[in-house]
C-alpha cells in the first residue's frame, strides 16, 4: 500500500481521460475502480441511476466567469469498498445535468467521483470538495496541471 492510502486523494486514482459522454465515463471508470477492488459489482448501474435522479454538475461560472465546471458523481456506500475521491481531468468536456436545475445541461471538465464505504462521511467529503472547487487558486492550479503528478500535487493535502 502507498503511504497516502488514508488520504482521500491518491496518485493512482487521478486520471486524464477523454470520454464521449458521462455514461461512457462511468463505464470506463467503473471498470478501472472495480479492477482495483474499490467498488462492488453493481456500482456502475448504481452510479448511473443516482446521477439520473440526482444530477451532480456544478456551475463554477458563479465563482469566476470562464471557470471550468465540475461534477461530483457518487452512489450509496453499499457499492463501495473504500473511501476515496477519484479525480478525472477530462481532455474534452462532457455534458452533465446541472445539480441546481436538472433541466439544464453543463459542460464539465473535471469529475470528482466519490467512493464512500462509510456512509456517514458523505457530507464531510462533499463539503471538502465544494471548498476545494470554489477556491479560485485551486481551479487555476488544476487548469495549469498537465501531468498526473502535477494534478496530484494540487489535491494531495485536501
Amino acid at each position: 500500500m502507498s503511504k497516502d492510502e488514508n488520504q482521500l486523494f491518491q496518485r493512482e486514482l487521478i486520471f486524464k481521460e477523454e470520454f464521449i459522454s458521462l455514461d461512457h465515463a462511468f463505464e470506463v471508470m467503473a471498470d478501472k475502480l472495480f479492477k482495483r477492488g474499490l467498488t462492488k459489482e453493481n456500482y456502475l448501474e448504481s452510479i448511473k441511476e443516482r446521477e439520473k435522479n440526482y444530477p451532480t454538475g456544478i456551475d463554477l461560472s458563479v465563482i469566476e466567469e470562464g471557470f471550468p465546471n465540475v461534477a461530483i458523481p457518487h452512489t450509496e456506500s453499499e457499492y463501495c469498498n473504500a473511501t476515496k475521491v477519484i479525480l478525472v481531468k477530462l481532455q474534452k468536456e462532457i455534458t452533465v445535468k446541472n445539480m441546481m436545475d436538472s433541466n439544464s445541461d453543463l459542460k464539465v471538465k473535471y469529475l470528482f467521483m466519490i467512493l464512500n464505504k462509510a456512509g456517514e462521511e458523505q457530507a464531510n467529503i462533499l463539503a471538502s470538495i465544494m471548498d476545494f472547487v470554489t477556491d479560485k487558486n485551486n481551479i487555476n492550479s488544476l487548469e495549469r496541471a498537465q501531468t498526473i503528478e502535477e494534478l496530484y500535487n494540487v489535491v494531495k493535502n485536501k
